[in-house]
């Protein structure tokens, strides 16, 4: 990961303090991906975020969870959201943070490969699950484009959800903003 910051840092052509420009403004958007744990795997993620307004954002992603199950056996969720982002509060151009609002659906499918307890003949378990989603998320941002992101999330599940009925996820990646 620390090569991975430094390749970065390097490609921008930025030091640590970023050059002066607005943030968040409306009409910007910008493209993320991150790499997270959540409390039973592993979590991957691509995200779209247009500003709606200078303070609210949108937030569009698609992610991937996979991991193991003491009972359940290797498992995979597909998973996408929506949530509303606005600005709580930032620290002069180099740090936005918001909060996150809205709800998520997944395809879980757990029983992989034949791993876990399943009865003979019997089907691996998928299920679509659905439910509301709440957390965080801070910018830090390394030049005009590009930013370092955290996130945080939790969430409650609906239909009976095979992996986690209360999921929390945490993340962190890169995004690059562009009008």
């Amino acid at each position: 990961m620390k090569k991975l910051l430094l390749v970065v840092l390097l490609l921008a052509g930025v030091g640590i303090l970023p050059a002066s420009a607005q943030r968040h403004v409306k009409h910007l958007a910008s493209w993320g991906a991150h790499l997270g744990r959540s409390e039973t795997g592993d979590y991957y993620e691509l995200s779209y975020t247009p500003m709606l307004t200078n303070h609210l954002a949108l937030r569009l992603s698609g992610g991937y969870e996979h991991g193991t199950l003491t009972t359940r056996g290797e498992y995979s969720v597909y998973q996408g959201r929506v949530l509303l982002s606005p600005q709580l509060f930032r620290l002069g151009e180099v740090a936005y943070v918001h909060l996150l609002v809205g709800a998520g659906a997944g395809y879980e499918w757990t029983n992989q490969n034949g791993t876990g307890e399943m009865m003979t003949g019997a089907k691996e378990p998928q299920r679509f699950t659905y439910g509301p989603q709440v957390g965080a998320e801070a910018d830090f941002f390394l030049g005009n484009r590009l930013s370092l992101v955290a996130t945080g999330t939790k969430g409650y599940l609906f239909n009976n959800p095979l992996v986690d009925q209360w999921p929390g996820l945490a993340s962190i990646g890169l995004r690059y903003h562009f009008r």
